[in-house]
C-alpha cells in the first residue's frame, strides 16, 4: 500500500554524485563486468581492494557511535560526533582507493560491512573499529548494480537496495550470498526511489528526495510513503536509528542531520515530529554520503529539570532555565542510573504568552515558538543549562502558563519518568 503519493513531481531522474568516475563508465563497466576506473587511474578498484587485505579482529565501537562515510573517487569512513547544533566528522583508518556504500553494523559480530560499485563485481567490504578494511569477495547471487542502501536487522540480516530498483536483497555475510529477496516495485519510480535504509521494528526505513518518509514491511514489501515530514529538494544519503529509537536523516546538500521522533510506528498512520536539526561540517563536501549507527552499549539515564519565573505582571520579563543531566554517580550506585551519554535532543513548545522569546544558549533555536536545542556527550553527574527569556503578555485577569521541556537521550534510557519537567508562571494584569 502506497500513501501520500500525490503532488510528487514525475519524470525527474536522479543519479549519485560520481563525478570523477562518471556514471557512463560505471554502468558501462557493469554491464561489461569490467572494471569502471577513472581516467588514468591505477589500479582498478577491485585490485585496490586486494592490496590493503588488513584484518581487523575487533568490531566497531557500539557506545553510541554514528558512522559516515563519504568521498569520491576515495571513501572515507568516519565517526558522525554530534555537539550542540552541529555534527564534526573524524576520519576513521584511511581513505579507501574505491568507492563503496550501503554501510550496516552487523549486531551479531559488530562489524562494519558496505558493497563497492565501480568494478565488476559488488564486493562485500568488511571495517572494524580502527577504520581497516577486509575485501571479502563478490557477493554471490548478486546482480551487478549501484547499491546505495543498506542495513542490519537485529539477527543480522544484511539488506541492501541499488538506487531506482524494485529489489532489496537479504544478504548473508558470512556465507557472502543473497539468501532472499523483497519486491517492491514501487521503488523503480525515480520519484519514489529512497537513498539509504535503516532497521526499527519490522520496517526497513528510507526518505524520497520530496522529503516523504518510506516504511518498507520486511516480511512481505508491503510500502508505504508519509509525505511532507523532511523538506524536500535534497537527497537523504545516510539514515540510522539512535539507541532510543528516534531516526537520523543526513541530507547532503546542505549538510544537515535531522531527527526524527516516530510515535506508533508500526500503526497505520504514524505520528512523525522533527526534534532538531544539527549542521554536518559545512567544510566536508558529503557526496556519496551513507551512514550508520551502534548503540548496543549505549544506555543513559537522562533527566530534565525545568524552572521560571514564579510570578510576573504583563510587560515584565519571564526567565526558564532548563537544565539536562545525566544521573549522577551516586544515583547510579542506588540503582538509578546507567552510563555516559551520547548526546541528547530537547523540545519545548513556548506558550504564546511569552512574547519574542529568545536564547543565546549553544546548539539552541527558536521556530514559531518551539525551543530545540542538541548536545554532545554528557558523563555521569554532567549537567548543561539552556536559559531562554521573553516577555509577559498583556493579560485583563491572572493567567498561569504551564510549560514542560522533554529531553530525547541519543541513547536508550531506562527511565523515562525525569525526561519531562514543567515550570508555572503567573502572569498578572498591570494595575490600572
Amino acid at each position: 500500500m502506497i500513501r501520500g503519493t500525490n503532488g510528487l513531481k514525475q519524470g525527474k531522474r536522479r543519479l549519485r554524485a560520481l563525478s570523477a568516475l562518471g556514471t557512463v563508465g560505471i554502468v558501462a563497466g557493469l554491464a561489461s563486468s569490467l572494471p569502471a576506473s577513472p581516467a588514468g587511474a591505477a589500479p582498478s578498484p577491485a585490485a585496490a581492494i586486494a592490496q590493503n587485505p588488513s584484518h581487523g579482529k575487533n568490531g566497531v565501537e557500539c557506545d553510541g557511535k554514528v558512522y559516515a562515510s563519504f568521498g569520491n573517487p576515495e571513501d572515507q569512513l568516519y565517526t558522525a560526533d554530534r555537539g550542540p547544533g552541529t555534527v564534526q566528522f573524524t576520519a576513521l583508518g584511511n581513505p579507501t582507493p574505491f568507492l563503496y556504500n550501503a554501510i550496516g553494523v552487523n549486531p551479531r559480530d559488530r562489524f562494519l560491512y558496505g558493497t563497492t560499485f565501480g568494478n565488476a563485481n559488488n564486493d562485500l567490504v568488511r571495517f572494524d573499529r580502527n577504520g581497516d578494511f577486509t575485501n571479502l569477495g563478490a557477493i554471490d547471487g548478486l546482480p551487478p548494480a549501484l547499491y546505495i542502501s543498506g542495513t542490519f536487522d537485529d539477527k543480522g540480516n544484511y539488506y541492501i537496495l541499488a538506487d531506482d530498483t524494485p529489489t532489496i536483497y537479504k544478504v548473508d555475510v558470512k556465507s557472502r550470498s543473497v539468501t532472499g529477496s523483497i519486491d517492491v516495485p514501487e521503488l523503480s519510480d525515480p520519484e519514489l526511489d529512497i537513498f539509504d535504509i535503516a532497521f526499527r521494528d519490522g520496517f526497513l526505513w528510507g526518505s524520497t528526495d520530496d522529503g516523504a518518509i518510506a516504511r518498507i514491511r520486511i516480511s512481505n514489501g508491503d510500502v508505504d510513503f508519509f509525505p511532507g515530514v523532511l523538506p524536500g529538494g535534497s537527497d537523504f544519503g545516510g539514515v540510522f536509528v539512535y539507541g532510543n529509537g528516534d531516526l537520523g536523516f543526513f541530507r547532503n546538500s546542505p549538510g544537515e542531520l535531522f531527527r526524527v521522533h516516530v510515535k506508533n510506528a508500526t500503526a497505520v498512520d504514524p505520528e512523525f515530529t522533527i526534534l532538531s536539526t544539527q549542521d554536518a561540517d559545512p567544510e566536508q563536501e558529503l557526496v556519496n554520503l551513507d551512514a550508520t549507527s551502534c548503540f548496543l552499549d549505549s544506555k543513559a539515564d537522562l533527566a530534565v529539570d525545568k524552572q521560571g519565573t514564579r510570578e510576573v505582571t504583563s510587560g515584565g520579563e519571564i526567565t526558564y532555565r532548563i537544565t539536562v543531566k545525566n544521573v549522577s554517580k551516586e544515583e547510579k550506585e542506588k540503582g538509578k542510573g546507567t552510563g555516559d551519554s551520547s548526546g541528547w535532543s530537547l523540545t519545548d513548545y513556548l506558550p504564546a504568552e511569552l512574547l519574542s522569546p529568545t536564547t543565546q544558549t549553544e546548539g539552541c533555536e527558536i521556530t514559531d515558538g518551539l525551543l530545540s536545542c542538541t548536545g554532545g556527550p554528557l558523563a555521569k553527574g554532567e549537567s548543561v543549562e539552556i536559559e531562554v527569556t521573553g516577555t509577559a503578555a498583556d493579560v485583563s485577569e491572572p493567567t498561569t502558563l504551564n510549560n514542560t521541556a522533554t529531553v530525547f537521550g541519543d541513547d536508550a534510557d531506562p527511565r523515562k519518568q525525569n525526561n519531562q519537567d514543567t515550570a508555572s508562571t503567573l502572569i498578572t494584569p498591570q494595575a490600572l
